[in-house]
């Protein structure tokens, strides 16, 4: 493997491959080089206050957690302190103002530090190093000198090639969801394959991913290009009571944290629409990255539908244009790609992670998990999907057993200017406990009326009524299906 790397000149090298900037972290001895270089550099401060606020959010006792914080604020964010580190009066202040009464900074004891304190510095401090530093680190001498003895084995560790889509996959984003679109949605969101996705945080009751590879979402390749993202929850209600909770528009908002949603069309089902559509507007402020970001909107094409083969309720949305909503200045226009999966799964079952135990499967897993190549599942009974109505009985399926939701989170976000790894899995990480936690307080409350049928839905439900009354009738069943007949996605033409 080392005589691959010393055929290599270093500029050959750096052609080849690219050295992203998170993969320095993962790397003891790559990071140890990178902090020397800031230190010749006289720029070490902000990476040591990078590492200090990585330790910080490990500690578990508050006692330990104050002192540390104290210790991160007098050393790098007071003014004039000894190291401060050079970020804006606003996030200083902000800083500062959180720490409310400055006379507890005496009392470790009695002082409880919110975990976040140090978040959107953090973030600055990343995004400088990552788009000042760290380039010239990687053309620099020292870190050609650095390669030079090392073997493949390691390099391979901190470099990938500079070519990573692995699924040329194009949906274009002016029109209405496809098959094609359900049916890459589908592979992905069912799609456990270590090789597929990386874990970001895994809970019994909930998890996040993001995909190892990145995709291509339009004609031109240096467009809507980027990783997607994976949430799954274990929710206690049924797929139906669960799709009712997130068909209410005030609920959906802040399961989403959307701050606005306006439905601004509707398409029926016609000989040139598959499936009815609702065109909805989308308003998304960033709050805790509006230093960095402006305000985004959102123009969607909405459908829902039902695989009867996985037994799963399906939302599918993907951005379209109309002449009904030009973009604004005051927002940026952004790509999306997304889905939600509602599908049944025992209340035993938990989520597992990969990492720990390829083969080991969750308790109770659903047939929505199971692979099944056998074509003939799609002849099974369409009685108990034509009926899917939204149950009020609790965490009882139409079926008579108990059962809970899982479901399936799957979107592709293109938010130019953002395109750090790191960056992207905070957000997520944050975004899946806040996004359970109020699921969870909707299914509460909903639970107290009934689960019944919202009045405001923005279309979402309009366009499930007509899938059900078109596809999924007693007298004129249609045989759908959303698979990959083939095993190797990467070499479906399909996907090519």
């Amino acid at each position: 493997m080392k005589s691959q790397q010393q055929s290599l000149s270093f500029e050959q090298l750096t052609s080849l491959y690219d050295f992203p900037f998170e993969a320095i972290f993962d790397v003891p001895e790559a990071k140890e080089e990178f902090r020397l270089f800031l230190k010749k550099e006289h720029n070490e401060d902000p990476f040591l206050f990078f590492q200090e606020t990585e330790e910080f959010k490990r500690l578990k006792f508050e006692e330990n957690k104050a002192k540390k914080a104290i210790t991160l604020f007098e050393r790098f964010i007071l003014p004039n302190s000894r190291q401060e580190i050079n970020i804006s009066s606003q996030q200083r202040q902000d800083i500062i103002h959180s720490f409310s009464d400055v006379s507890q900074l005496l009392d470790e004891k009695h002082l409880l530090v919110n975990d976040n304190v140090f978040d959107q510095v953090q973030l600055s401090v990343f995004c400088n190093l990552k788009s000042d530093n760290y380039p010239r680190f990687t053309m620099s001498e020292q870190f050609k000198k650095f390669l030079k003895d090392k073997d493949w084995e390691f390099i391979s560790l901190i470099a990938v090639k500079k070519s990573t889509k692995y699924m040329e996959y194009i949906p274009k984003f002016d029109g209405l969801v496809t098959d094609r679109d359900i049916t890459f949605l589908s592979f992905m969101a069912f799609s456990k394959e270590t090789d597929v996705w990386d874990e970001i945080k895994v809970d019994d009751s909930r998890a996040c991913y993001i995909s190892k590879k990145e995709f291509q979402f339009n004609e031109k390749s240096n467009q809507s290009t980027g990783k997607l993202f994976k949430q799954v929850f274990i929710l206690p209600a049924t797929k139906e009571q669960s799709f009712s909770v997130f068909s209410h528009t005030p609920l959906r908002k802040e399961i989403m944290g959307i701050d606005g949603m306006n439905q601004i069309d509707y398409i029926p089902i016609s000989k040139s629409n598959k499936y009815a559509h609702s065109l909805v507007h989308l308003y998304v402020n960033m709050r805790e990255l509006s230093w960095i970001l402006k305000p985004r909107d959102v123009v969607l094409a909405v459908t829902c539908v039902f695989d009867r083969k996985r037994d799963c309720l399906v939302i599918a949305k993907k951005s379209t244009e109309t002449v009904l909503m030009p973009e604004k200045k005051s927002h940026v226009r952004a790509q999306m790609l997304t889905s939600g999966f509602f599908c049944d799964c025992s209340p035993n079952e938990k989520i597992v992670s990969v990492k720990k135990s390829n083969d080991k499967q969750s308790t109770g897993s659903s047939q929505l998990d199971r692979k099944n190549s056998n074509a003939s599942s799609l002849s099974s009974s369409v009685s108990t999907a034509s009926s899917s109505t939204l149950s009020c009985s609790p965490n009882i399926s139409q079926n008579g057993q108990e059962t809970y939701t899982k479901l399936t989170l799957l979107f592709f976000v293109d938010i130019k200017t953002l395109d750090s790894d790191f960056i992207k899995k905070k957000i997520v990480s944050k975004k899946n406990k806040l996004t359970h936690q109020a699921f969870l307080r909707s299914i509460r409350e909903q639970r107290e009326f009934g689960f019944k049928r919202p009045k405001f839905s923005e279309g979402l439900l309009e366009t499930f009524d007509e899938f059900k009354s078109t596809y999924l009738s007693e007298t004129n069943p249609v045989e759908l299906s959303w698979d990959l007949e083939e095993e190797n996605v990467l070499n479906h033409p399909l996907l090519n």
